[in-house]
């Protein structure tokens, strides 16, 4: 941290552009886990649609859980590694940008984090069989509300 962002409140610099992505989501992520009331019945919702996560993540605070938003595989990974223990639920899109599918993150965050309840959501194609982890749900775009919020009370 340099000298600017230490004289400023920590939770002004999470924004401060000076600082690697990286650790402004650790910043973040630790700011609002430390100040949460929901800790522990947190769901990370990724989507690189930013109006299907705002959906979801509306839907998902509605029912009581903390609603956490990632736009890519990388930036969900980064925030589950930060804080992997306070999530219960993970809702992820097949389709993403970059190198790693969804399913690709399904299975590790499975792998990593076993107690994280995994529901993969998809417009296009369903999972061959063996490609979702065990234990998950699929969901075909067009969701319908109650769907996830059935798929989340399983979590």
């Amino acid at each position: 941290m340099d000298a600017f962002c230490a004289m400023r409140e920590p939770p002004a610099c999470l924004e401060c552009d000076r600082h690697p992505l990286e650790l402004r989501m650790m910043r973040r992520v630790h700011a609002a886990m430390s100040t949460s009331t929901a800790f522990g019945k947190s769901i990370l919702i990724v989507d690189d649609e930013p109006m299907i996560r705002m959906e979801i993540a509306e839907l998902v605070a509605e029912h009581g859980y903390q609603a956490w938003e990632a736009a890519s595989t990388a930036e969900a990974l980064s925030i589950l590694e930060t804080s992997g223990d306070a999530f219960v639920g993970l809702i992820t899109d097949v389709q993403m940008p970059g190198t790693r599918s969804g399913l690709v993150l399904a299975n590790h965050v499975r792998f990593m984090w076993p107690h994280i309840r995994i529901i993969v959501v998809s417009g296009g194609r369903r999972p061959f069989s063996g490609e979702l982890p065990e234990d998950s749900a699929f969901i075909a775009k067009p969701w319908r509300p109650e769907q996830i919020v059935s798929a989340m009370q399983r979590a």
